[in-house]
């Protein structure tokens, strides 16, 4: 099956389970892990897919 890719943006937010940090990246969580401070299952990432403005999901009206 041949399935079209299409490009879209996507946001991350890392955060911390126990202290509700925001992190601003995925170095700055490396970082606390290497430095122990915080443990990888505590870890929290929400991500949000921003589909396009037209997408039609559900192929009534595919893109060109």
């Amino acid at each position: 099956m041949n399935l079209p890719r299409i490009k879209c943006k996507s946001e991350t937010k890392i955060s911390n389970i126990k202290t509700g940090k925001i992190y601003k990246d995925e170095a700055e969580v490396q970082i606390e892990i290497l430095k122990q401070n915080v443990m990888e299952k505590d870890i929290r990432r929400d991500t949000k897919v921003i589909v396009p403005e037209g997408l039609d999901l559900f192929g009534e009206k595919p893109l060109k």
